[in-house]
């Protein structure tokens, strides 16, 4: 029969008593930043609110209904409408979402199942270099190539008097934006499925390309996710879009024409908005339902992140 010694050991009460008040320091401490983020957060809410009663209580749910922004010395003749510009903030990131869609799948396929290891791991690094590029390169990056790549389409199309700024191109610059976003979080999920299923996927026969449509449909809620992330992101996004959305006030229907979003409406706007008595409230308004808009879908793709994680680990 075997038998087993435990050797105790007894610290004196006084390390008791300084590792328990070190452990409720060290708690408090860390709680501090989270409190003061927190408190940053919401004290970014109620600003915005705040700033937002006085167009509110001048235009009511007209702000809702106004397609014109005229802001004007006399303050009866001010006319504020957010409908335009957050219709156009919509219309670019559905556009980006498509194209980033596209971009990031096709480019996880081909780093997961088709290149080598090391060449892999060398376009992972890119990828990460170019997740980290400023915006506004980004910008100069689609002024100078995209603007006139679909100035040169809408010509051909029929348009005339086009300069290339238009929704499009806003769309297909955010897309470049995203999609490094959303390959690494779409890549991290395909490469956490287990080996067993691709085990059993493989011994049933299938090729690489078969393999990566089933892991596909594995894993769409996760490409779901990484997409509506991308799209509280280019939501959001203010300077590449100025320079290439054209920035003109108007309902952006045609998508080969100049418009504008909410964001290039108060970066264009907020210097001289001071000036007159509505504009820099109204401005705060569409902030803030920017703000409320990119929050929602950014939530909803946190939580469609961690379903698929679950998922895929088998844990639901």
């Amino acid at each position: 029969m075997l038998t087993m010694n435990i050797n105790y050991i007894y610290l004196p009460t006084k390390y008791l008593v300084s590792v328990s008040m070190n452990r409720d320091m060290l708690r408090i401490m860390l709680s501090i930043p989270g409190v003061l983020l927190l408190s940053i957060d919401i004290l970014l809410i109620l600003v915005l609110f705040k700033e937002s009663i006085p167009v509110l209580t001048y235009e009511g749910l007209r702000i809702f209904t106004e397609f014109q922004w005229n802001a004007a010395e006399d303050p009866a003749k001010e006319v504020y409408g957010i409908i335009p510009p957050l219709v156009g903030s919509l219309y670019v990131a559905i556009l980006a979402i498509m194209f980033a869609s596209f971009f990031s799948i096709s480019l996880t396929v081909f780093i997961q199942e088709i290149i080598p290891y090391r060449a892999r791991l060398a376009i992972e690094e890119l990828i990460n270099v170019a997740a980290s590029f400023p915006t506004v390169l980004y910008g100069l990056w689609g002024l100078t190539l995209i603007v006139p790549l679909v100035r040169q389409l809408a010509v051909k199309l029929g348009y005339v008097n086009v300069t290339g700024a238009s929704i499009v191109t806003a769309g297909l610059v955010l897309s470049t934006m995203i999609a490094p976003y959303s390959t690494a979080i779409i890549k991290s999920v395909y490469a956490s499925v287990p080996l067993s299923y691709i085990e059993a996927i493989a011994s049933l026969g299938a090729t690489k390309i078969e393999r990566a449509i089933i892991v596909l449909k594995m894993i769409f809620p996760a490409i779901v996710s990484s997409l509506l992330l991308g799209f509280g992101r280019a939501v959001g996004e203010t300077t590449a879009v100025t320079l290439v959305i054209g920035n003109a006030y108007r309902l952006p229907l045609d998508p080969f024409l100049p418009a504008s979003t909410a964001t290039s409406l108060i970066a264009n706007n907020f210097g001289m908005a001071t000036y007159y008595k509505y504009e820099y409230s109204a401005l705060m308004f569409a902030a803030l339902v920017l703000l409320i808009t990119s929050s929602f879908f950014s939530y909803i793709g946190l939580r469609l992140a961690n379903r698929s994680v679950r998922i895929v680990r088998g844990e639901q």
